[in-house]
């Protein structure tokens, strides 16, 4: 694989989501000095980052800010297109929302998160949760599993919008973010 440069994929993703391979946006992240995986921003801590705005303007102005430090964050994104979407803009909400989409895609394309062999490949620990919300599940129980050289979060499952199923297992591939934090921390 040839280098990749991020930045400049980010900026053509940035200007035309449509047009972007975002398999190769996240490996060339990953690879990015920039990237740091501890720092994508959960649902609630986003939240309450954003709490004390005093309206969608400064709603929108403080998601472009942290997308500044965190290009890739799923949550900011989905943020920033509820802000866009409010204030009428149209066509910068409809660009997060394809970010977004893609984004996504680029995940679940991958496999269907149900065996190691077809485990979701993340980027961040937080976008496992991302992923749990928008498919309507909440963790039960999270272990960290080795599987032939590659570390994975394995999660139990129930569904928030039946408390009447069984229990559900999801497989993340998190070697990109554990190997970080392994390398960073020690």
């Amino acid at each position: 694989m040839t280098d990749v440069n991020f930045a400049e994929l980010l900026a053509a993703a940035e200007r035309d989501p449509h047009g972007t391979d975002f398999v190769q946006l996240r490996h060339a992240y990953v690879a990015d000095s920039t990237y740091q995986p501890a720092s994508h921003l959960s649902q609630a801590k986003l939240q309450g980052m954003t709490n004390n705005v005093q309206d969608v303007d400064e709603l929108a102005l403080r998601c472009q800010k942290l997308l500044e430090s965190n290009p890739m964050d799923l949550e900011i994104r989905l943020m920033l297109d509820f802000a866009y979407s409010e204030l009428e803009q149209h066509d910068l909400a409809a660009r997060q929302h394809t970010f977004v989409s893609k984004m996504l895609d680029a995940i679940w394309n991958h496999g269907d998160g149900k065996s190691f062999e077809t485990a979701w490949h993340v980027v961040s620990v937080a976008e496992e949760y991302t992923l749990l919300s928008i498919m309507g599940y909440q963790m039960q129980r999270q272990d960290l599993m080795e599987q032939a050289g590659r570390w994975y979060d394995v999660l139990t499952c129930t569904s928030r919008k039946n408390a009447n199923t069984g229990p559900v297992t999801f497989y993340f591939d998190i070697t990109d973010p554990f190997s970080y934090l392994n390398r960073t921390f020690g």
